[in-house]
């Protein structure tokens, strides 16, 4: 239940009127002015940090050349991985199933549910080596398909920090560009052993990992780039100083009704503050000679 603004004494549901029952305050207008300018001050310093929101967004896509060369090299490891690293077939009584070791094949293969009888053979005397080095090879190109996913993410979030998500990026390509060493040894292995093990599971290498490595390393040329560079972000006038107030009277440092009305003084406010200095002046003007053309 609402209460006066004024006196504090708590409204009934027939209180429909704009007068309070008991002070009789206008409490539609009670203290319009202060709110006023309260209301004015909070949309200016929280419009600025909005505004920086924007602008952050729009150089971490097209703020330079760079930043759009991100753009377009952010997505190339995953898709790389779409590209068997080696291929495996199985080969069953009755059955054959042949299985691309990429970031489309593991997703087959769960889904499927060939992925839970390649970790059950595991353990068998029949072939059990060459499942294994099959379920590390599997693995390894998950490991590289979850820091392609953290590259894209990141490159995707770069405008929640402009100097720091670049840095991250470098970390997972860097990452990534590593990996493809031990996934290529598990590739190889599993590939040898797979060729001494019997006829159950054979395997054979493919060229996925070359181009994955190479994605990996361009990412992390042009984030490197950009780390070195930095990305070129310009900000009106008082949006950075309205910004760094905003989180203060957030936190409770500073009080709004304690802030100047424009909070911070720019050359746009200024003009505002010099046209509505001009218009009161032909106002209170205008209304002189309408008074001594009244005593004429």
């Amino acid at each position: 239940m609402s209460a006066c603004p004024k006196c504090g004494k708590k409204l009934r549901l027939t209180d429909l009127g704009q007068h309070c029952p008991s002070c009789g305050v206008n409490m539609r207008f009670y203290n319009f002015e202060e709110n006023f300018y309260t209301e004015a001050k909070l949309a200016e310093l929280s419009m600025a940090s909005v505004k920086i929101k924007i602008r952050n967004l729009k150089a971490s896509f097209i703020g330079s050349k760079l930043t759009i060369a991100r753009l377009c090299v952010m997505l190339l490891p995953l898709v790389s991985l779409l590209l068997p690293a080696a291929n495996a077939v199985l080969t069953l009584p009755f059955y054959e199933e042949s299985i691309g070791i990429s970031a489309l094949g593991i997703y087959n293969i769960f889904s499927s549910g060939t992925l839970n009888f390649i970790l059950g053979m595991g353990g068998s005397e029949i072939a059990g080596e060459a499942f294994t080095a099959l379920t590390y090879a599997i693995i390894a190109e998950a490991v590289l398909a979850v820091l392609s996913v953290f590259i894209l993410l990141f490159s995707l979030l770069g405008f929640l920090s402009i100097r720091n998500m670049q840095k991250f990026v470098c970390v997972f390509s860097a990452l990534g560009f590593t990996a493809t060493v031990p996934a290529f040894i598990f590739m190889k292995n599993f590939c040898d052993t797979a060729g001494n093990d019997g006829t159950m599971v054979s395997g054979s290498l493919s060229f996925g990992l070359i181009v994955t490595a190479i994605m990996m390393a361009a990412v992390f040329v042009v984030n490197f780039l950009l780390v070195k560079k930095g990305i070129p972000v310009e900000y009106d006038e008082g949006w950075l100083e309205r910004a760094a107030i905003y989180k203060k009277v957030k936190s409770g440092e500073i009080k709004l009704e304690d802030l100047p009305q424009p909070v911070v003084e720019t050359a746009e406010t200024r003009a505002i503050e010099e046209e509505i200095a001009k218009e009161e002046e032909a106002f209170l003007k205008q209304q002189n000679e309408n008074g001594e053309a009244d005593v004429k």
